[in-house]
């Protein structure tokens, strides 16, 4: 027998729904604001023309994959942490993202290490072309090689829903697609004074966003 029984039982609350809609209000902005940011990013690099689109489409599938497992433990986080905090457990809660957070910083620094050092092969793999493969080998090692920090702010937002603090990710993932947005403007071509960089310039823009987010993070669970 499953925790809801055999069979679904039980009467509408108002109270019910109306803390399900404070929680999930949060969740579906800070989701449209991570695809639209996504959206003007590829803009922003589909100015360097076709060969950026391409170098950095390259990247996606072995980024995704490193932080797949990521990903499935960040779904153990806040399933432990809302059940901790359901028992009245706040210290338990509390013990388990530090737990979590040593874990994820441990295993995001190995993979960070292993996806910087073995970059090229794992471009070619992917078919780079002579055309893309160092725009995209740049772009990787620089966005893996800040993947520590993506790590811990995912670790962190994902107690932070267990907890039901929606508006915490949701103000930390604005907050870092923002300034990945700006830096973007500033960087891949060059405005008011900043250098052109290019490809490298948009993932410089994506890790220093990130590293704002994490910061944002870390802040929210220590103050």
């Amino acid at each position: 027998m499953g925790y809801l029984g055999n069979k679904l039982q039980g009467k509408y609350h108002k109270d019910t729904f109306q803390t399900a809609v404070n929680m999930a209000w949060p969740a579906i902005v800070e989701s449209f604001f991570i695809a639209f940011a996504g959206l003007v990013d590829s803009l922003m690099v589909s100015s360097l023309g076709s060969y950026a689109v391409a170098a950095v489409g390259l990247t996606t599938q072995p980024k995704l994959l490193g932080l797949a497992f990521f990903f499935a433990l960040n779904v153990s986080i806040s399933a432990l942490v809302a059940r901790r905090r359901g028992e009245q457990r706040q210290g338990a809660a509390n013990e388990t993202l530090v737990t979590a957070l040593v874990f994820i910083i441990l295993a995001a620094a190995a993979f960070s290490v292993g996806f910087v050092a073995f970059a090229s092969p794992i471009i070619h793999l992917c078919g780079s072309t002579a055309e893309t493969h160092n725009g995209a080998v740049t772009y990787f090692r620089i966005i893996m090689g800040g993947m520590i920090f993506n790590c811990i702010q995912m670790g962190i937002n994902s107690a932070q829903r267990g907890a039901g603090n929606t508006k915490i990710t949701m103000r930390t993932n604005v907050t870092s697609n923002t300034i990945n947005i700006i830096l973007n403007y500033l960087l891949i071509n060059g405005h008011f004074g900043f250098p052109a960089l290019g490809i490298q310039g948009a993932a410089l823009a994506t890790v220093t966003g990130t590293v704002v987010g994490c910061v944002m993070s870390i802040l929210s669970i220590t103050k």
